[in-house]
């Protein structure tokens, strides 16, 4: 599956190919359709929570 993950110390957003995680016992695995992009991680992505 793809996923978007930030890297530190770079701060650099990048689209990867990740394994799909499996659930254990007493979990369930949700299907994201679609996600957004919180003001707190615009901070954290210009340096601004350090």
């Amino acid at each position: 599956m793809r996923a978007v993950r930030l890297h530190f110390p770079s701060r650099e957003l990048r689209v990867e190919k990740v394994p799909r995680p499996v659930p254990g016992p007493g979990e369930v695995l949700v299907k994201v359709e679609a996600a957004g992009v919180c003001v707190s991680d615009v901070h954290l992505l210009s340096g601004e929570f350090g």
